[in-house]
């Protein structure tokens, strides 16, 4: 049987740029998702006579929250808030199977800062998603090269253990989705990184399955793709590469470059607390203190043993080549 858990309902402040969480006596590392004051790990079974009063508070509160979205923060490591297909899949919130997006041009560290990101319990994502530059979930077997690099076409298997596997029927299912939230719950149902992973603990804590979703794709940051992607995930937080032009090594102008930014100051100010800007410099002067930053903004609890990419290699333990070829930062 699933328990609801009634916490304190304190006020959280959740217009600045860090997600900050409710000061309930809940463990920090293992928080529950918590939706207008209940905190579940799934939705109390329908069932049952004495769930009926829970059950029906936690859905008028997932109908209040997706019309107000953008006032949505994470919660530290919560655990997904798990939904059958027929439930309310129109009302969950994005975050619910979307924890963040990581972008930023080209070789400007996104690869390593999602890794990193990656360490954090039950999160995880592919190398690269891509499936939000489709205008919708129908779209996505357009979006090249994305949609090749995650397919499970029997070739070169083991080396796509860090991509998405999806088999045929599963893509034929997110097409069919009404709408990206509903595209990524189908994601997580049927990709084996967000079953088949190691996210059992020393202390015996396990991560519910299946985890929720880091989406790391470097062109969203582009000026025709950003402001779309904020609006197809309302509520869920930004981080945003930055590296010196001289650096990219991709062959824009400066004025290409000085667009792209730009664009990106202005949705920081049209959706003030969705994105976190991480300057290269910075980051490499000192990554522990920058990622501390981004860790907090993203809601999450960082830990310097991170940096050795700790958390991500025990996840791929279960694939052991792939563990090996996790190196440190």
């Amino acid at each position: 049987m699933t328990r609801a858990v009634v916490l304190n309902n304190k006020n959280t402040d959740l217009s600045v740029g860090t997600a900050e969480t409710d000061k309930a006596e809940v463990d920090e590392d293992y928080a529950f998702d918590e939706v207008d004051g209940v905190a579940t790990t799934d939705v109390v079974d329908k069932g049952s006579d004495s769930k009926k009063g829970g059950n029906k508070q936690i859905m008028e509160s997932l109908r209040r929250r997706s019309k107000r979205f953008e006032k949505y923060r994470p919660r530290k490591y919560g655990m997904a808030l798990r939904m059958k297909e027929s439930q309310m899949l129109d009302d969950a919130p994005m975050t619910t199977h979307l924890h963040s997006i990581i972008t930023g041009l080209e070789h400007s560290g996104t690869t390593i800062t999602g890794r990193l990101v990656m360490n954090a319990p039950c999160l995880v994502g592919a190398t690269e998603t891509g499936f939000l530059l489709a205008d919708s979930p129908q779209d996505i077997g357009d979006v090249y090269p994305w949609y090749s690099w995650n397919i499970d076409d029997g070739k070169d298997t083991d080396k796509k253990k860090m991509m998405y596997l999806l088999s045929p029927g599963a893509y034929e299912k997110m097409k069919a989705a009404r709408n990206f939230s509903e595209m990524y719950y189908i994601l997580r149902e049927n990709s084996h990184l967000f079953n088949n992973l190691n996210d059992k603990y020393d202390d015996g804590r396990e991560c519910e399955k299946p985890t929720r979703i880091v989406d790391k794709t470097p062109r969203y940051v582009r000026p025709q793709y950003l402001e779309k992607i904020l609006i197809k995930t309302p509520g869920v937080p930004v981080l945003i590469l930055k590296k010196p032009l001289k650096e990219t090594r991709i062959g824009l102008t400066k004025e290409e470059y000085d667009e792209v930014f730009d664009n990106v100051r202005k949705m920081m100010k049209k959706y003030p607390g969705r994105i976190k800007m991480l300057y290269y410099e910075k980051f490499m002067e000192n990554p522990e203190k920058v990622m501390g930053e981004v860790f907090e903004f993203l809601g999450l609890t960082w830990k310097d043993e991170y940096l050795k990419m700790t958390g991500l290699k025990q996840k791929f333990s279960v694939y052991p080549e792939v563990a090996k070829q996790i190196g440190a930062w």
